[in-house]
């Protein structure tokens, strides 16, 4: 990738997401902004559903295209390459991703490259092999759902003992667990 082309941040492309979600809507700016928020994090291998990076990736070519002056504002005092490299990493990210179907990043350097490498490699691994991993973004979900259905949890029983509950509802709540 170009040597800026993570680097969205610099661009401010936040500024222009509205990640709040309507109660109807499955896919929107949220999803843009949480790959905003990952997409330079160095070292670490990141990945999203392909069809969410595209969107993400193509809302991203949309802001950097539609609001330039403010874009190349916001660079003003970077290096002049930036907001080229910006649009020329954007466009290859979505072809990567149409083409391989999967989108997985790291930023850094060979070292990082090489991690990035294996990652792919064990996540395309049959499910019963020993070596495999579910996608990061499937791992970091479920992690996020554990620690979700854990203080649910914690709520429950310190409702079962707040004194406004019988003692069979009580019960109830002190049976469940988290899975």
């Amino acid at each position: 990738m170009p040597k800026w082309g993570a680097c969205w941040g610099m661009a401010q492309v936040a500024s222009f997401l509205h990640p709040e979600r309507k109660a109807d809507q499955d896919v929107g700016h949220r999803e843009a902004y949480i790959i905003y928020c990952q997409i330079d994090h160095v070292g670490v291998v990141e990945s999203a559903d392909p069809d969410v990076f595209i969107y993400a990736v193509q809302e991203v070519l949309h802001i950097l295209l539609s609001e330039r002056d403010s874009v190349l504002a916001s660079l003003s005092g970077q290096p002049p390459d930036v907001y080229s490299s910006l649009l020329a990493a954007a466009f290859r990210m979505r072809e990567l991703t149409v083409q391989q179907r999967c989108a997985f990043w790291s930023s850094g350097y060979e070292d990082d490259r090489v991690r990035l490498v294996e990652v792919m490699r064990r996540c395309q691994l049959p499910s019963d092999s020993s070596e495999f991993r579910p996608l990061p973004h499937i791992q970091r979900l479920r992690r996020e759902l554990q620690s979700a259905r854990e203080e649910q949890v914690r709520r429950l029983h310190h409702l079962a003992q707040s004194g406004q509950l019988d003692k069979d509802m009580r019960k109830k709540l002190h049976e469940i667990r988290a899975a």
